[in-house]
């Protein structure tokens, strides 16, 4: 009488499986699909549901940043047993097109069990339903899979060899400044007259006072804080482009910080959209503004503990081959 009972359970539960969906990006672009009229996946009992807490199963998709790993381990750990993990497109399988990305982890399946795979880049509907199907016979059969990994203690693995490669980086990230730069505000150092762009150039200590004088004649729009890397002269070109927006013309100043010493003055008083612009360059090149009143990482936080990954001398490649492939890239 037991053994039939837990047979209906596990037939019971097959019937009415109800789906949390997670998807950290494009891997979900066929996925609508199966709730049209030709799939219709409610004749399976399938049914999306808002909270983790009424959901059976997790559909997982899309590149896997850290962030979203992070994310999706507290949906499972709010998922009611017994619960089921499937897998969806290339990139948690292998990485997919992020296979050499140092924000993203290459495979689900090393944070969950994952009960199945749906592989493409992008799964097509229905390959999706194949395997909702294939699911369902799992479940009914008395599958029962509810296992979460070792996840903190492989993150913070992780986490720790950026900050050793950090460590190591910045050691040894000092070279002898060999550069030459001569200032030649206020004229133009390159002028573009068909682009209504003038090139000019400052020192470092006179940035905010030219800054101040530009948007006094009427440059009040910071577009951008171009950073550009030159590791062999040992410095950090940044590029402040302002514009005029009563003629649309632009002012690109440039200066220079040593890769040695990469600070500069805020000019976030000056411009209030450089608060965030700043903590971009901060974050990506390692460019310190000093004034700054909040200065964090802001796109990589809880994704990045390495050395800035744009500086040219970075090598985020090899890093991933070696961290997560074993050395091996073709190994995934």
């Amino acid at each position: 009488m037991a053994s039939l009972m837990k047979r209906l359970v596990s037939w019971a539960r097959s019937r009415s499986p109800w789906m949390i969906h997670y998807c950290a990006a494009c891997g979900a672009i066929e996925f609508p699909m199966l709730a049209t009229s030709p799939l219709d996946w409610e004749r399976y009992g399938y049914m999306p549901v808002p909270s983790p807490r009424q959901a059976d199963f997790i559909a997982g998709m899309g590149y896997l940043t850290r962030k979203a790993v992070k994310l999706m381990i507290n949906l499972f750990r709010q998922t009611p047993n017994p619960k089921y993990v499937v897998a969806g497109c290339n990139c948690t399988a292998t990485g997919g097109l992020y296979w050499d990305s140092y924000a993203t982890f290459k495979r689900l399946d090393d944070f969950f069990t994952v009960s199945g795979w749906v592989p493409g880049c992008m799964p097509m509907p229905d390959d999706w339903t194949a395997l909702l199907v294939d699911l369902r016979r799992q479940v009914e059969g008395g599958l029962k899979r509810d296992v979460l990994k070792d996840v903190e203690s492989y993150i913070k693995s992780v986490e720790e060899e950026e900050r050793k490669w950090a460590k190591e980086y910045y050691s040894r990230s000092q070279p002898p400044v060999n550069y030459s730069f001569k200032e030649t505000y206020p004229e133009c150092e390159e002028n573009y007259p068909d682009l209504k762009l003038c090139v000019t150039s400052v020192g470092r200590e006179k940035l905010r006072s030219v800054l101040g004088e530009l948007k006094s004649k009427g440059f009040q729009l910071l577009l951008n804080i171009d950073a550009v890397d030159y590791p062999k002269n040992g410095v950090i070109e940044l590029y402040y482009v302002v514009e005029n927006t009563s003629d649309g013309s632009q002012m690109a100043v440039k200066t220079f910080t040593p890769r040695g010493d990469p600070v500069v003055e805020s000019v976030h008083d000056l411009y209030p959209n450089a608060l965030y612009i700043e903590r971009e360059v901060y974050e990506m090149m390692g460019v310190v503004f000093r004034g700054h009143p909040d200065l964090r990482k802001w796109i990589l936080d809880g994704n990045w503990e390495g050395p800035p990954p744009l500086r040219k001398d970075v090598d985020t490649a090899s890093y991933v081959v070696k961290t997560f492939y074993k050395g091996d890239r073709y190994g995934r």
